[in-house]
């Protein structure tokens, strides 16, 4: 039985790994598809946009059915559905098949997530708290591998042949799936909780919001950002090159990975209000810095490390769900919350191309330019979106409250 379990959770863990290693991929070779496509800004803002709409909407309704069809069969095809769009992206001739490449790479994506979560629910479940935790952090920790890795090794040069590696990778996850995730006995009866029920227990508790709008602030920021935007920032803003920028954004992941670890600890202590205002107020003072002051290479990469760790408290957004809401009520808060998140950022990236593709106007809010940067406002312009997002998850984390006793689980 042990082994069973390690081989299910390790089949979904390696679906949900290279999920996330593709995005660090598309990140990296931003430009590259900019060129090779002949795409501006807000075109790239678009491609990461379909990308995580779809995978949001997809995320909601298979967090949906994984709990009442057997897994394998909504891990299973979704890794070929994934294989499918993947390769045709690194076919792409132009902005119209790369977004509906991407809108299906989105589709396919969207099971990674709950999927882990739904195995080590069912097989770990004295051990949840930690086995989800490890999930997170070996992900995090492979993608800060690989973009550190493509800095010293010319392994991410031209974008087509990086995706149909994965694409290829997605259908062994497949391969994998079907041979090993079995399901439990009493598995996929499904809720005893009508969806629309647990719906309006979810809708109509106000923590539920909060937690909504903290989880969009970081974890759907942290989408918008690290998977996209601060690479293009690096490079076109600050003249790093692309190895220099991707060990920079590697650093992001890493700090989740910290960040994450320290607010769980700290909010197991105390609860999770105090943490995850500390944590939010981090990320907020973070971009404020960024965004008035240019920094040099080794600052900008140190403060890319502390934004993540502040981006690592979007957990306890969650923990407000699961806190707040009766047991039969928070997996499908979870899934809103999350799906929202993806929305968010899948909403925000676009926006932030736009703001890049603008013409440059006089009169600038923030008119720190640099001679060395002339370019240092349309950055600002960017940015701001960013420092909004970031703003409103500090303002919701302080409508969080603790639990009264008996609420919640």
């Amino acid at each position: 039985m042990k082994s069973n379990k390690l081989l299910a959770w390790g089949s979904a863990q390696f679906f949900f790994i290279f999920s996330v290693l593709i995005a660090v991929v598309f990140a990296i070779l931003s430009d590259e598809i900019l060129q090779k496509l002949q795409l501006s800004d807000s075109d790239l803002g678009l491609l990461g946009g379909a990308f995580f709409v779809t995978y949001a909407l997809s995320q909601l309704v298979l967090g949906i059915l994984i709990d009442r069809v057997p897994a394998r069969w909504v891990l299973g095809p979704t890794a070929l559905l994934a294989a499918a769009g993947t390769f045709l992206f690194s076919v792409s001739d132009g902005l119209t098949s790369a977004v509906i490449a991407r809108g299906l790479m989105g589709l396919g994506l969207g099971s990674t997530f709950v999927g882990v979560i739904y195995l080590v629910g069912r097989r770990y479940g004295g051990r949840f708290a930690f086995m989800s935790s490890l999930s997170q952090s070996v992900t995090n920790v492979c993608a800060a591998a690989l973009a550190i890795a493509s800095a010293f090794l010319p392994i991410l040069v031209d974008f087509r042949f990086p995706f149909q590696l994965i694409a290829a990778l997605f259908v062994v996850s497949a391969i994998l799936i079907f041979l090993f995730v079995d399901d439990l006995p009493d598995a996929n009866k499904g809720s005893d909780v009508s969806l629309l029920s647990a719906l309006g227990a979810s809708v109509s508790n106000g923590q539920f919001w909060a937690a909504t709008i903290f989880y969009c602030g970081t974890f759907g920021t942290l989408l918008a950002f690290a998977d996209l935007w601060n690479i293009q920032f690096q490079m076109n803003f600050f003249a790093h090159s692309v190895q220099q920028s991707a060990v920079m954004n590697a650093m992001i992941p890493l700090g989740v990975t910290v960040g994450g670890l320290a607010a769980g600890a700290w909010a197991g202590k105390i609860g999770f209000v105090l943490p995850a205002r500390v944590f939010a107020a981090l990320v907020l003072i973070s971009f404020v810095v960024l965004l008035l002051v240019p920094l040099p290479i080794v600052a900008a990469g140190a403060m890319m490390f502390v934004i993540g760790c502040g981006f690592g408290s979007s957990t306890l957004g969650l923990a407000a769900v699961h806190q707040h809401l009766p047991a039969t009520v928070a997996p499908l808060a979870t899934s809103l919350v999350v799906t929202s998140a993806c929305i968010f950022g899948g909403i925000v990236q676009p926006l932030v191309g736009a703001a890049l593709s603008a013409p440059q106007r006089t009169g600038q809010l923030f008119a720190l330019v640099h001679a060395a940067n002339p370019d240092f406002a349309t950055y600002q312009r960017g940015l701001l979106w960013l420092l909004g997002s970031a703003l409103a998850a500090l303002v919701a984390s302080l409508f969080f409250r603790k639990p009264a006793t008996g609420e919640g689980r």
